[in-house]
């Protein structure tokens, strides 16, 4: 049993785990979404995010709001929050984090040069150890309205991100960039080097892929009924389906990981109002 840093399962449930498929519902409280309690945790995985995990460990007691402050303020300062993926990365990261037992290898947001900037390259670079074996997890994750159009981008990006240049440059990147402070940083070193045979690094990742989606199953359910779960299992299914036929053939392990929500644009305005207030506090 992974240990869950951020306690997210009193409020995200896994409902589908599989080798290729997990699903998370959030549920109802008293007949309402649990929108707040979902904005709450997240908002917890920011310091984490964007000042990155190594550092938590040295930040004195007197320096913390300073600290909090400049964490929510290197997510983005912009009030065009409703197009940037930055939301859809923390979701990424806390499901990778609290349900996959994950350890963050670096924070790519801590890299940015300027505010606002847009940071390219993979969502997350995470690494996973049970017992001997150690995989590289390199994360993408998308914020969609529609969740089949969701799937579908993301089975675009993997096609991408599996070509040969895209993966050597996200390496070199990665290596060059690791925290000292990481265990293991040696072996993650030689694992990346320019003059590892690709095959045997892909051998060593493993891809997730989180969609956060618009789900109309909100509109027919307000309450965590026998129906409703059978409903949210169908319809993660066959979001399933779609990604299967639309994604290339690759013998890199992918998963697939969902987040259904009543309102995209909902999440995102809760999420920058947190944002916000941490960014004055």
């Amino acid at each position: 049993m992974c240990v869950k840093p951020f306690e997210s399962d009193l409020v995200l449930e896994e409902k589908i785990s599989e080798s290729t498929l997990r699903a998370y519902n959030v549920g109802f409280e008293e007949n309402q979404f649990r929108l707040q309690q979902l904005v709450d945790v997240l908002a917890d995985v920011i310091p984490e995010f964007a000042l990155g995990y190594h550092s938590g460990t040295s930040i004195p007691l007197p320096r913390l709001r300073r600290k909090l402050k400049e964490a929510a303020t290197r997510v983005y300062t912009t009030d065009s929050y409703q197009k940037r993926g930055e939301f859809g990365e923390l979701v990424l990261h806390l499901l990778l984090r609290d349900f996959c037992g994950s350890i963050p290898l670096i924070s790519k947001i801590w890299f940015k040069d300027t505010d606002n900037a847009t940071v390219h390259g993979f969502d997350g670079v995470h690494v996973v150890v049970e017992g001997e074996t150690k995989k590289l997890w390199l994360g993408e994750s998308k914020l969609y309205t529609n969740g089949r159009e969701g799937v579908k981008e993301l089975a675009k990006d993997l096609k991408a991100h599996l070509e040969r240049d895209y993966l050597r440059r996200e390496f070199n990147l990665i290596e060059t960039k690791l925290p000292e402070s990481i265990p293991d940083i040696e072996y993650w070193r030689r694992l990346l080097h320019e003059h590892r045979r690709l095959d045997q690094i892909m051998d060593n990742i493993c891809i997730p892929m989180v969609c956060t989606y618009s789900s109309s199953l909100y509109s027919k359910h307000n309450d965590n009924t026998e129906q409703f779960v059978a409903d949210f299992i169908a319809e993660c299914n066959d979001l399933k389906e779609v990604f299967e036929k639309k994604k290339i053939e690759t013998n890199v392990e992918v998963l697939l990981m969902l987040l259904p929500v009543p309102s995209k644009d909902d999440l995102l305005s809760e999420l920058d109002k947190r944002l916000k207030s941490m960014q004055s506090i």
